[in-house]
């Protein structure tokens, strides 16, 4: 009698390439990180504004512009990945290259932020204890933007495998990460500018 060799097939949709769980666990991390923050700064305003030990203040509109910087640019890398799916490679490089100098726009305005802060006196290290929530707003917006700072780097990444032709329609696989990455940040940055600016 012979031997039937039996031939196991793999679900497809059971396959996911571990560097893309890493990153969703990276990101399920991260969120609950910013929960943490978030919900110290509600639990701790109530308690300081009976004090008399909380100053509320406008955040500077450079973090506004920077929200509408990171639309522009979630939408580029999305057409970036697009196009690198369509194996429409030169476009693919281009949007690469465009969401870099928007992701570096991002950076800049930040940093004007940051500097208005300081111009009124609302520094991380504080001389007066009614300036608390301004430490908070520096803890999110910096945390963030390191995030940031781990997204420029996967697109400078992106942007070399896309010269070298590395990324295509076949192997998607570090453009889809990317992309994912960048909406992320994203994403979070939109909620945590909401939250800065209802809860000031």
């Amino acid at each position: 009698m012979a031997n039937k060799s039996v031939k196991k097939v793999k679900d497809p949709a059971l396959m996911i390439a571990p560097s893309k769980l890493n990153l969703w666990l990276f990101m399920l991390a991260s969120c609950m990180l910013f929960a943490a923050f978030v919900s110290a700064y509600i639990v701790a305003r109530p308690d300081a504004e009976a004090k008399q030990l909380w100053t509320s203040f406008d955040l500077p509109v450079y973090f506004f512009y920077s929200l509408l910087i990171s639309i522009l640019s979630s939408v580029s890398i999305q057409m970036a990945t697009v196009a690198a799916k369509k194996d429409e490679l030169s476009r693919n490089k281009v949007l690469i290259a465009v969401t870099l100098v928007l992701s570096v726009l991002f950076c800049y305005s930040q940093y004007l932020g940051w500097s208005r802060l300081v111009m009124q006196d609302l520094t991380f290290v504080n001389s007066r204890p009614e300036h608390i929530s301004a430490s908070y707003v520096w803890v999110i917006t910096v945390l963030h933007f390191i995030h940031i700072l781990g997204g420029i780097v996967l697109l400078v990444i992106a942007q070399v495998k896309s010269l070298r032709l590395e990324i295509h329609k076949k192997q998607i696989t570090f453009m889809s990460i990317t992309n994912t990455y960048w909406h992320f940040v994203g994403l979070l940055w939109f909620i945590l500018y909401l939250f800065l600016y209802f809860a000031r």
